[in-house]
């Protein structure tokens, strides 16, 4: 007998995609229609490999969508297995993952503070840790489900997941987790750096890593099992493209990306479900204003109207690129320009403190970070700043100080001129005496 089970992972629920409240809307039917389906197919349960949400404080309507969703598969008795991801898990006792187990939606698997025995529960205790497995029988046989959230890389250098999850039969292992030899393969823009561990780091012995966290479909083996990406449910961003087009200097090429969707895994052999989502389509050509006008007019009846669209225009002259806006009736449109020559400017023996003021330093960081998506961290950080009190005593005396500081830096300056300009005045011919030096 075998198991039948569907593989969803990077649902968002909640992302208001470039500020778009729709945006979260379709995320959210996206989810929907995978849970039906998987309803549709009859499988025996479902496995969410992490970012189940987008943030691990979700809004009350993001929570009640969850809730209304993963009461589907409650009514027609499938269990939902589930981990956090790196966007809603948590470092604090109790997580959203926490109210719907508590409801009965999910079970949530991995290391836990307290021990859970139900139905498709059980606890370990592996190394002085508690770790929650899932469990499910159908007939005379059984399969264990064993995995654990999002942890970072540090978390690895001193941990090895052989160490925890050791199968004693048919198995799953569950992880949110960037693989290494996955992403030399397979070209992630925005996600190129997002691994902590390799293949070899997989315990051995699983048939199924069910993974979540890289947002293209994708998998290879591990021994016997299979490791398998879902993919997110919705694009992404535009690195995450429907259709690509290059320019060549003569035309311009099209590029197919993935598929968007989950997998229905039977027997292990994992079947990818395809999802109608909303297309994205990314343009970039280096040209005159000339050319870049007649190609991308000749573009137009290639991207149909529904589609979000990002335009990359590259010359050495700027111009005008309002016109993008007439000719392409697309649902968004971004456009992108970088004209003229660039050159880096050298600032040997400086630092970047001398350059920005804390609050700016700050923003560059913040803006710096792999997982940084939203703009709201940025507007809080300058809101802050405006808003501390303006101490005009300490500013004065930081003005004096400062003042004093460059003037004595001037004095030392002239007298090191004067000096070695005195020292010129020497003849190399005369005799001088130590006197001469004093003078």
């Amino acid at each position: 007998m075998t198991f039948k089970f569907a593989h969803i992972a990077d649902v968002h629920l909640g992302f208001e995609q470039y500020r778009l409240p729709y945006r979260s809307e379709e995320f959210k039917n996206a989810f929907e229609t995978a849970i039906k389906k998987a309803v549709d197919e009859k499988v025996d349960f479902i496995l969410i490999s992490g970012d189940l949400f987008h943030r691990s404080n979700p809004s009350p309507q993001t929570i009640k969508e969850a809730i209304d969703i993963l009461s589907i598969p409650k009514e027609n008795d499938i269990p939902v297995f589930a981990i956090e991801g790196n966007h809603d898990r948590t470092q604090k006792k109790i997580s959203v993952y926490h109210l719907l187990e508590s409801l009965g939606l999910i079970y949530l698997i991995g290391f836990s503070e307290e021990k859970k025995e139900n139905e498709y529960q059980i606890t370990e205790n592996v190394n002085g840790k508690l770790i929650v497995k899932g469990i499910f029988e159908k007939g005379n046989n059984s399969i264990e489900i064993y995995g654990m959230k999002y942890m970072s890389a540090a978390w690895f250098e001193r941990n090895n997941l052989s160490d925890y999850f050791k199968p004693n039969g048919d198995a799953i292992l569950m992880l949110h987790q960037g693989i290494k030899e996955i992403m030399d393969n397979l070209y992630l823009e925005t996600q190129r750096d997002y691994f902590e561990i390799s293949l070899k780091d997989l315990p051995d012995e699983f048939l199924y890593y069910a993974m979540g966290h890289i947002h293209k479909m994708w998998q290879t083996n591990k021994g016997y099992g299979i490791v398998a990406y879902p993919g997110s449910l919705q694009r992404w961003d535009f690195g995450d493209y429907e259709i690509r087009y290059r320019w060549d200097g003569n035309r311009f090429l099209q590029q197919s990306g993935c598929d968007k969707g989950f997998f229905i895994v039977e027997d292990f052999k994992p079947k990818f479900i395809k999802l109608n989502v909303r297309p994205f389509y990314d343009v970039k050509i280096k040209a005159d204003e000339n050319v870049v006008k007649s190609e991308l007019k000749r573009l137009v009846n290639y991207i149909p109207s529904e589609a979000f669209l990002r335009i990359n225009i590259e010359w050495e002259k700027p111009f005008d690129v309002s016109f993008l806006h007439d000719i392409f009736k697309v649902k968004y449109l971004h456009i992108r320009t970088k004209f003229g020559k660039h050159r880096t400017i050298s600032t040997k023996g400086t630092t970047a403190s001398e350059f920005f003021t804390p609050i700016e330093l700050k923003i560059i960081e913040r803006v710096g970070e792999k997982d940084f998506e939203e703009f709201d961290d940025i507007i809080n950080l300058i809101l802050e700043e405006l808003n501390k009190p303006i101490n005009i005593e300490k500013e004065k005396t930081e003005k004096n100080e400062n003042l004093q500081k460059t003037e004595l830096k001037l004095e030392e300056n002239i007298k090191v001129q004067k000096t070695e300009e005195n020292i010129k005045k020497i003849t190399p011919n005369k005799k001088y005496t130590l006197l001469d030096w004093l003078k």
